[in-house]
């Protein structure tokens, strides 16, 4: 899910208590000073919760937690310190140059305030009108006058059980330190420096930061799949009514509370509240929800805020940011909740505004992980921890580590090795279980450890086919020469089955489910032996080159089993043969894909992006007259892939592949446009061909998908109609395949298509809502060629 980037285990670390009199070894060495305590109502003792404080006169504030506890980390010096809140006087005291460690409680004392007529409006002629466009204006106005600016933020996500006590509730928790970066027009960059975690989940899977939350600034907010429009976008008012609620004081200054109400309410806005100061129009608050047209996958009760603060007596910057709801399974997953409450907070201090950028802080990363950011002690980080852990997160913390730590039961292990097994049988590492109509199953182990030797990647495989009865090994090796440009050179050695190049299926495609279920597998298979040499650099931004030797010896296999669990009276289709010899090839790849990346101590992974552009284009050349070969060939290859959104309407997507060669070609090359693989709880590719592939030593392909997504039909206007929960998905494609030389052709059973087979569907989903985080989906398909595969097929299946 989109707000859950943290998966994987590391040790959680301990809080010093706020009374607490001791001064960590890291603040003094530092020269910092940590002002912390607790804020309460002079009236009722009570402690007040998200209450803001702020260094005077510098970039620096926080939030008091939920508990009333709040924490500013600074250099030493001297600050008057203000604590504010709505519908309380302010209250300021001062830090001395000498302070080390302050331990203030403050009071605030609540402010009674006659608004008079300004708290009642009628939704006739409301105001609010007046003071939104005004916000719009300002807004444009502010982001013009900044260039850049810099932030350091403490970001933290907790998960919970929504059924169980505050005290046994906590299910895991993460913490970041992080410096973010933004510049004009939208650039943005965050470096995590230090980061922690609940022992039950790993330091590498914690990439939870500040830019994971909404930026309000922009005028298109992309959350998930959806784009949607900011309140104060500057087309807000066709999208949102706005209605003022009141008046409240933030440090006796006037502030406007507005209502924002879709106009639409089945498309994808925000509903809630936004707080807008008087005479400057700045907005200094937020706190919505979503819309019914916004549709998150097993999460409701969606809340996004925002705090704001006045920096450089001019500038209101968000000081906090949060995301909260509720995530539901419909059906039942063993050792997992069905109700599990997220939050995720983000504080942010010291804002650098126009002190400029150092070049090259861009890029195509948005998140970088610092080398040394799991190399923080338990009393450094106390200086990181900007906003208080609660009580309940202190339980957490100790509770989760207490379990974690301790021996697990039979039960707790048994299921385990039950939930592996799933895993391995579906979606899981072929190194280690797969199942194929060749091999029949295949056990082995794989290893890829990247901490043995320094700059340098290893992999290691090693396995036995049980009904092919042969061991197959691979091992190979890494190395990186240029980190800023990930100049990698490798080789590696082996003797194992794979399979021929397919352009629809990806290589990363595991059949063991559907081939040891259903006897379905849409891959070709022959045996490889030798050993490769590659190359691999990233000239400039969002780019990768590769250039690979390889030296092997290919030789065909036979089919050696026709199990399946189920369809018993289906006979898997043969594995055709390959030209055997050796094959002596060099390959130059090139690939741009517009995704940015996260580099997570020096391991690349794609950041999510509701837009994207891939195009990939390559070279393979074989011939005697280049080495030593039994095979004589050039083949080329372009391959596109689209994923965009028009206008209101949903997401589009297109893939297109182009593929030619000279020479004899050997059919362990062809192009393979294979048949529609219904991947694990998806379905992707040609619906009417069944299990035909279509190959030849040219092809081409074209295929498109629109998906309007769930509750198109809400968002009509027809009250019936907005009854039906159900999405639509709109798809068609074309291919075309052949042989330039028919009489070079090895294979006469090879099937091509010289004349282009063409296929148009839709597709009905979300019928099962209630099943969450299972959705069933119907899939009706036509051909409009003239093959003599199937003229019509209808299909329903899970997608997640």
């Amino acid at each position: 899910m989109w707000f859950l980037t943290a998966i994987g285990a590391a040790a959680g670390m301990p809080t010093m208590a706020a009374g607490d009199d001791t001064i960590p070894t890291a603040i003094q060495s530092h020269g910092r000073v940590i002002v912390e305590g607790t804020i309460f109502d002079e009236a009722t003792g009570d402690s007040l919760p998200h209450v803001t404080i702020q260094a005077l006169g510098t970039g620096m504030a926080t939030k008091a937690n939920a508990d009333g506890r709040y924490r500013l980390v600074m250099p030493r010096g001297d600050y008057d310190i203000k604590v504010s809140h709505v519908g309380y006087y302010s209250n300021t005291f001062h830090v001395a140059a000498a302070d080390s460690l302050v331990i203030r409680d403050v009071r605030l004392k609540s402010s009674i305030i006659d608004l008079g007529t300004r708290r009642v409006f009628t939704r006739a002629y409301d105001p609010a009108q007046r003071i939104i466009a005004e916000a719009i204006a300002r807004k444009k106005d502010i982001l013009s006058q900044i260039h850049d600016y810099s932030f350091d933020a403490y970001s933290r996500l907790v998960l919970a059980n929504a059924d169980k006590p505050d005290s046994e509730n906590i299910i895991l928790i993460t913490e970041t330190r992080s410096t973010s970066f933004w510049e004009q027009p939208d650039k943005y960059k965050e470096v995590i420096t230090a980061r922690t975690q609940s022992a039950n989940i790993s330091a590498e899977g914690n990439l939870v930061g500040a830019g994971a939350i909404l930026n309000f600034n922009r005028n298109r907010i992309e959350i998930g799949s959806y784009d949607i429009v900011s309140p104060t976008a500057r087309d807000a008012m066709d999208f949102y009514n706005y209605y003022l609620l009141d008046t409240v004081f933030i440090d006796t200054r006037p502030v406007f509370v507005l209502e924002l109400e879709p106009k639409n309410e089945y498309s994808p806005l925000f509903v809630g509240q936004i707080q807008i100061a008087d005479s400057t129009f700045d907005v200094v608050g937020v706190s919505v929800g979503f819309s019914k047209g916004v549709h998150f996958p097993m999460v409701d009760s969606a809340r996004y805020y925002q705090s704001m603060a006045k920096f450089q007596n001019k500038y209101w910057m968000p000081i906090e940011i949060g995301l909260s709801g509720r995530v539901t399974f419909d059906v039942p997953f063993p050792g997992i909740p069905r109700r599990m409450n997220f939050s995720h907070v983000a504080s942010i201090s010291d804002y650098r505004i126009d002190a400029g950028l150092a070049d090259g802080t861009f890029g195509e990363y948005d998140m970088v992980v610092d080398k040394n950011a799991d190399d923080i002690d338990s009393s450094a980080w106390e200086t990181l921890r900007l906003l208080p852990l609660t009580a309940t997160e202190t339980r957490g913390y100790e509770r989760i580590d207490s379990i974690e730590h301790a021996p697990k039961s039979i039960y707790k292990q048994a299921l385990r090795g039950v939930a592996a097994a799933a895993f391995l049988l579906t979606v899981g590492q072929p190194d280690l279980f797969r199942f194929n109509r060749l091999e029949g199953p295949y056990v082995g182990i794989g290893l890829r450890p990247d901490e043995w030797l320094p700059w340098t990647r290893l992999r290691m495989k090693a396995g036995y086919a049980f009904d092919d009865k042969e061991w197959q090994y691979e091992f190979g090796a890494t190395y990186e020469l240029w980190h800023k440009r990930r100049l990698r050179a490798g080789a590696s050695i082996k003797d194992e089955v794979v399979h021929r190049p397919t352009i629809v299926s990806s290589e990363r495609y595991n059949a063991t489910f559907n081939a040891l279920f259903f006897k379905i597998d849409p891959f070709d298979y022959f045996r490889e032996r030798g050993y490769s040499i590659v190359g691999f650099i990233r000239p400039i931004g969002h780019t990768r080159m590769e250039v690979e030797y390889n030296d092997f010896r290919q030789s065909s296999k036979l089919k050696t089993t026709d199990y399946g669990f189920f369809r018993k009276s289906i006979t898997p289709r043969e594995n055709p043969a390959i030209l055997d010899g050796t094959m002596r090839s060099l390959s130059l790849t090139l690939r741009y894909d517009s995704r940015n990346l996260i580099d997570n101590k020096g391991r690349d992974f794609i950041s999510d992006a509701p837009r994207y552009f891939i195009i990939e284009s390559g070279i393979e050349y074989a011939s005697p007259r280049f080495i030593d070969n039994d095979f004589d060939f050039r083949r080329y290859h372009m391959r596109l892939r689209i994923r965009t959104q028009i206008g209101r309407l949903g997401i589009t997507r297109f893939s297109g592949y182009v593929g030619s060669s000279d020479g004899r070609l050997p059919p362990q090359r062809y192009f393979v446009v294979d048949f529609n693989v219904p991947e694990f709880f998806s379905a992707s590719g040609f619906h009417t061909v069944h299990e035909t592939n279509f190959a030849g030593d040219r092809a081409a392909m074209l295929y498109a998908a629109h998906d309007f997504g769930p509750y198109i039909f809400r968002s009509s206007g027809d009250r019936y109609l907005k009854r039906i929960p159900f999405g639509l998905v709109l798809y068609g494609g074309t291919m075309w395949t052949e042989f330039h030389r028919p009489e070079i052709l090895h294979d006469r059973s090879v099937r091509t298509a010289p004349t282009a087979y063409a296929e148009i569907g839709f597709g009905i989903t979300n019928l099962t809502p209630f099943l969450m985080p299972f959705n069933l989906a119907m899939d009706f398909t036509w051909q409009l060629s003239d093959y003599d595969t199937r003229r019509f097929t209808w299909s329903f299946g899970f997608n997640l």
